[in-house]
């Protein structure tokens, strides 16, 4: 009995030469990964965890707090590193090692939610647009600025009128709406 199976070649009709695509210089894969590489320069500084000691209240309590920041002083990542001496975990050196790389880790962790770490804004993913979407409109803060002008002096005038170019499109309305009335 024979098994052997044939593959029966596929008779194709039209056309159905390769299409010549011609790719671009650069991969865009390829692109994106050359912008993470290099050497990246960072300070990496760590303190007592005061709030942490505080808050557990426990005398064994190990707390770490570490600040990742670029050179030029821009905060990268907060990380915080725990550990406990106890009757189950009494090697003191250990200990004071895993709270002190937790920290570590955990900053380097936070830090990786930034597009850039070298301190270089990159594109903003389109957050500028989505902000702005909320944000109150230019006829609504002209619209406040005459009604708050309008109120006596000292009643909060400088506060609101701060306030204007950080207000939402609710919170403006919200507003006209009171100073109205």
């Amino acid at each position: 009995m024979n098994n052997t199976t044939y593959a029966r070649p596929r008779r194709l009709q039209g056309n159905y030469a390769p299409e010549v695509k011609t790719m671009p210089e650069v991969h865009p894969i390829k692109a994106e990964i050359k912008k993470n590489l290099g050497t990246f320069t960072f300070t990496a500084t760590f303190e007592e965890d005061r709030e942490a000691i505080e808050a557990f209240k426990n005398e064994g309590l190990i707390a770490y707090r570490c600040v990742l920041s670029t050179l030029d002083g821009r905060t990268l990542g907060i990380g915080h590193g725990l550990n406990v001496l106890s009757q189950e975990n009494r090697y003191l050196s250990k200990s004071v090692k895993w709270a002190h790389s937790g920290a570590l880790i955990a900053a380097v962790t936070n830090a990786v939610k930034f597009p850039d770490l070298s301190g270089n804004p990159t594109q903003d993913f389109g957050a500028n647009e989505i902000a702005s979407a909320f944000m109150a409109t230019d006829k609504q803060k002209s619209y406040l600025k005459e009604l708050i002008m309008g109120l006596p002096e000292g009643d909060g005038r400088e506060e609101l009128m701060s306030n204007l170019d950080t207000m939402s499109k609710e919170d403006a309305s919200e507003l006209i709406q009171q100073l109205k009335n």
